[in-house]
This record gives structure tokens, C-alpha cells and sequence, in this order.
């Protein structure tokens, strides 16, 4: 007669990880989470259109600062509260910003410049944001339609850049996928 195996000589049994057809959960929400990013980004841009001018909110400034990248601008405003500011640029990754102030004097004469800007508050976005749409400031004068075309041009380019993007995004999302479903097969856990 045979008697049992102690149960000390018995294999561990193999982890088991919880899975939904068979890839891990946490894999499966991270690719998630990328590709609803990168969707909000796609939606931002015809979520806030180019403005008509008649929508456009004139406020007095003191430019303070400025630079390349969002926001533009640092500014204050009439009642001496500071607030940064943004020239119309895609909310897409990869996209470049393409202004109208392209000429280096004007660029370098903003920064301690009094005049007014024109623009609006952007929608849909998780921070206060607020584009301009329109410039006049020391010897800057640019207008809705010098911005409007910047814009669009630049609207383009990164809607391109954002296809690209997403299919590298879901490319590499899939490549993990497969590369963990053959890792857990080789482990024994599925």
C-alpha cells in the first residue's frame, strides 16, 4: 500500500495572477488610460475653436515675462493680480507653436510692454487658461486674423502629429501586452 506524500515533498503550487483573457489587469488599464489621453487631447482643440472676434475679451496688460513654451506669457493686469497667458497653440503632444511673432524684435520688445490683449478663456481644460487671440503692446500690434492663421496651420500639424502618436501608442500598448502574455506562460501562472 501507498501512503501519501509527506507535504513537504509536495511542489509549491504556482501563483496564480488574475486576468481578463488571460493579460494582466493592471497592463490592460494603463494602455486604457493612454489611449482615453490621448483621446481627450484629439477633443481639446475642436472643443475650443477659434473665436469670432466678437467674442473676444479685451483686457489691459503689463507683460512681465515670456517664453517658448505654455504659457507665453506672464502678465499683470490692471488690478495688479498676475496671470500667465497663452498664445493659440495645439493642446496636441508633438505639435509646435506657431505665432505670428516671429520677428525677434518683437518678441524681445514684450517683456515690460503696456498695452492690451484680446482673447478667451479656454473650456475643457483642468486649469484656468486663458488665449490670446489678439496683441497690442508697445510697438506689437498683431491682429485676430495673423493669429487665426498661425493657428490653423499649426492645428494641422498636430493632428498629424497625434495620429502618429496614437498609433505608436497602441502599438507599443499591444507590445507589452503580447510580451507579458508570453512571460506569464513561461512562468506558469496562466
Amino acid at each position: 500500500m501507498l501512503h501519501p506524500a509527506p507535504t513537504s515533498m509536495v511542489p509549491p503550487r504556482a501563483r496564480t495572477v488574475r486576468s481578463w483573457w488571460r493579460f494582466h489587469p493592471l497592463t490592460l488599464l494603463v494602455g486604457l488610460l493612454l489611449q482615453l489621453h490621448l483621446g481627450y487631447l484629439l477633443c481639446v482643440d475642436p472643443l475650443n475653436p477659434v473665436p469670432e472676434p466678437a467674442q473676444l475679451v479685451q483686457m489691459p496688460v503689463e507683460v512681465l515675462q515670456l517664453q517658448d513654451r505654455v504659457p507665453h506669457l506672464q502678465v499683470r493686469l490692471a488690478d495688479e493680480t498676475q496671470r500667465s497667458m497663452e498664445f493659440p497653440v495645439s493642446a496636441a503632444l508633438l505639435a509646435t507653436a506657431r505665432t505670428p511673432l516671429d520677428e525677434a524684435g518683437e518678441r524681445d520688445s514684450l517683456p515690460g510692454c503696456m498695452g492690451y490683449v484680446l482673447g478667451v478663456p479656454m473650456r475643457w481644460v483642468s486649469i484656468e487658461r486663458f488665449r490670446i487671440w489678439e496683441l497690442h503692446c508697445g510697438p506689437v500690434h498683431r491682429v485676430h486674423a495673423e493669429f487665426k492663421a498661425s493657428y490653423e496651420a499649426a492645428a494641422r500639424d498636430a493632428q498629424r502629429a497625434m495620429e502618429w502618436h496614437g498609433a505608436a501608442i497602441l502599438l507599443l500598448t499591444l507590445l507589452v501586452l503580447v510580451l507579458e502574455h508570453r512571460a506569464l506562460r513561461r512562468w506558469g501562472w496562466i
